[in-house]
């Protein structure tokens, strides 16, 4: 009798991949303080190398596990493209700006980006990376990847919190360098939340193109925020 095996990866691998972004994160930040570093080695070993050694998902592509880049979901979402990226891009900014004056010291967030190796003369070229791979790599993975298989390995309701809290804490242990704890705290909340509503729409959209589109207004939102009070602050 020919026996077929489930060649699927482990509840614990998918829980190790989940939770690998933010050891790293901690691990490189707590031994060379150095954010640069910090960015390759979370975007690069966290949410590409082990996503692809340990579930067997090759870089940017969706697989039979993840979820493809264009959408594949109902009329109610075709639209998602638009108001997503409008709501976590100049909603998002606006917001910043209104309650800036309530999220600490700007010269003190100035001493401990540069003390994390940021050089604050030579923000373009870090600008235009981030913004290249950040939102690119993050979708592929916490939205195309990991939000699905949790979703097959625990049950939708708890895949999405799954991947909602890898995607949070992972926010809280890097912000929690930059800002004050309950700052930071506040920040990785709203994050997470973010992430909550693009994983539900990335999946019932069964894609991450919007997202993607979403997660990138969100992020220039962020290097506009900076450039604007940030920088001018020195």
């Amino acid at each position: 009798m020919q026996v077929h095996r489930d060649t699927r990866p482990s509840r614990a691998r998918l829980l190790l991949a989940i939770a690998l972004p933010t050891m790293l994160t901690a691990a490189v930040l707590a031994t060379s303080g150095h954010l640069p570093t910090t960015f390759w080695v979370y975007l690069g070993g966290g949410c590409v190398l082990a996503p692809w050694l340990l579930l067997g998902a090759r870089p940017l592509t969706g697989g039979a596990d993840g979820l493809a880049f264009g959408p594949r979901g109902t009329r109610r979402w075709r639209r998602a493209w638009l108001w997503l990226p409008l709501l976590f891009g100049p909603a998002l900014l606006a917001g910043h700006l209104a309650v800036r004056p309530y999220l600490g010291s700007v010269p003190a967030y100035r001493e401990r980006v540069a003390a994390l190796g940021v050089d604050l003369e030579l923000p373009l070229m870090a600008g235009v990376v981030f913004l290249i791979l950040n939102p690119l790599v993050e979708e592929w993975w916490w939205r195309g990847q990991a939000t699905p298989r949790c979703c097959a390995a625990f049950g939708r309701r708890a895949g999405l919190a799954l991947a909602t809290l890898g995607f949070g804490i992972y926010h809280l242990v890097l912000l929690a360098w930059l800002f004050p704890l309950p700052i930071a705290a506040l920040r990785a909340v709203l994050i997470a939340a973010a992430g909550l509503v693009w994983s539900a729409v990335a999946m019932h959209q069964g894609g991450w193109r919007d997202t993607y589109l979403a997660h990138l207004a969100a992020d220039l939102a962020m290097v506009v925020l900076f450039a604007l009070v940030v920088l001018p602050a020195g």
